[in-house]
């Protein structure tokens, strides 16, 4: 009697996509797909590479339809969260734009920066100018 070779077992991608992604319950699974996907590290060329891709290409459609567009910070929430990050005192920041009083106006909205506070809290911060003048 011959012996009963096994074949060995080969992974299977899921299903074809045939559509857009349109619900959050198929971007979900879309998501977890991907990220078993990646963890396997498909090579160039392989369905599983190509399944990745596909995915990757439809779940970035689905998130720019749906996902809503994060607002740019003001330069005062700039200045805010790099000050915070940095430790550094409402008391430095006043100094460093010539006066509490200046630093209250700018935080307040009703004072735009000068050229000066601008090149000194950008050397001090690291924000760069373009961030830090309002439009």
């Amino acid at each position: 009697m011959p012996a009963i070779l096994s074949r060995p077992r080969i992974r299977r991608s899921a299903a074809p996509t045939d559509r857009a992604i349109r619900t959050e319950k198929e971007y979900d699974a879309a998501v977890a797909e991907i990220d078993s996907l990646l963890d396997s590290g498909p090579k160039k060329g392989t369905a599983d590479f190509n399944r990745l891709e596909l995915l990757s290409i439809l779940v970035e459609a689905y998130e720019d339809e749906h996902d809503e567009p994060i607002a740019a910070a003001t330069p005062q929430e700039m200045v805010e969260f790099v000050a915070e990050q940095k430790g550094i005192s409402r008391t430095e920041l006043a100094t460093m734009l010539g006066g509490r009083s200046r630093l209250s106006d700018f935080l307040n909205n009703h004072r735009a920066l000068s050229i000066n506070q601008v090149t000194k809290l950008r050397e001090r911060l690291g924000i760069p100018a373009d961030l830090l003048i309002s439009a």
